[in-house]
């Protein structure tokens, strides 16, 4: 029914795709899919947070995208990146087709997202899946780097982010090696991320770890646990992130913190723990979003109120 309703739309509007570039060239998405797109695309619409860190970490601006996760705007970690008026066209794994429509890109890039979606899209404009989820941030970064032909845009990035992970393992110093709980709070209760999760890859470029009870492979985090098993949720240091600064998960984490169990923790007692932005530390993220997590580091291991770490 919604193929056909939008496909109707379509030939009722006499739609093309307006190609801003004077050629051509094939690329392929994170499954092989081959797609023509414009050499130079101008009218780009990413429906991801990573799509859009990403675009705009290669210096592009989309003129469309969806909010950020769990958000009712862009994500807010990328406010201060964004150098352009950018339309929001529905949310994550829910565009709004007309919107995009109106917005006549001539290139789409998307998260993994149902078939009739993507192909409703691909009506539209060139359509480019261009992560699957779990994949490490670099991979995808330099997948769609090829899409948008900005490979050197890439490489100085990189070369970047390289130096300032150099610097934040200064900053870090002593504590190198030290392990990070990363803790994800929802109306049901907290639960850690995976040893695959994209704040465990930017730990991990850091010289830090996570702890060894929360080396479950994959990318995701566990089920939510009871307050008999909130030790899982211990480490040398930290962090608590909600996707929103408000709401029930709020409220819930806020309780907890009042409980006997949650103030057990030696990372709770010592002072060695922090609240983050869950779409940061919880989520799919990317380059900017690697670097931010890289601040976030630094100022929890340099906490003033901190108990120096005392090993058996």
């Amino acid at each position: 029914m919604l193929l056909k309703r939008f496909l109707s739309v379509l030939a009722l509007l006499s739609f093309v795709s307006t190609v801003h570039a004077t050629s051509l060239r094939t690329v392929e998405d994170v499954y092989g899919k081959k797609v023509t797109i414009p050499n130079s695309p101008q009218r780009i619409i990413t429906l991801s947070e990573i799509d859009l860190d990403i675009a705009l970490a290669l210096g592009v601006t989309p003129v469309g995208t969806v909010n950020g996760r769990g958000q009712q705007s862009l994500p807010r970690y990328l406010e201060s990146a964004i150098g352009g008026d950018i339309e929001i066209v529905g949310d994550l794994n829910r565009p709004n087709l007309e919107k995009i429509l109106e917005l006549e890109p001539d290139l789409i890039l998307t998260t993994p997202n149902r078939p009739e979606v993507i192909e409703l899209l691909g009506e539209i404009a060139p359509t480019i899946v261009t992560f699957q989820r779990g994949e490490p941030w670099k991979e995808t970064f330099d997948r769609t780097a090829q899409i948008l032909n900005r490979q050197q845009a890439a490489k100085d990035f990189m070369a970047q982010y390289q130096s300032a992970a150099q610097q934040a393992k200064q900053a870090i110093g002593d504590k190198l090696g030290q392990t990070i709980s990363v803790v994800r709070w929802n109306p049901k209760g907290p639960a850690y991320m995976f040893r695959d999760s994209f704040a465990s890859q930017v730990i991990d470029d850091l010289g830090m770890k996570r702890p060894d009870y929360q080396q479950d492979p994959g990318h995701t985090h566990s089920l939510s646990l009871s307050l008999e098993a909130l030790e899982l949720l211990d480490g040398d240091w930290m962090v608590v992130g909600t996707l929103s600064t408000i709401g029930e998960a709020v409220d819930a984490m806020k309780q907890a913190e009042a409980t006997p169990a949650f103030q057990q923790l030696s990372a709770i007692q010592s002072g060695r723990y922090a609240a983050v932005d869950g779409s940061l530390w919880t989520s799919v993220g990317g380059p900017l979003a690697a670097l931010k997590v890289m601040e976030d580091i630094v100022q929890l291991v340099s906490q003033p109120g901190a108990e120096p770490l005392v090993k058996n």
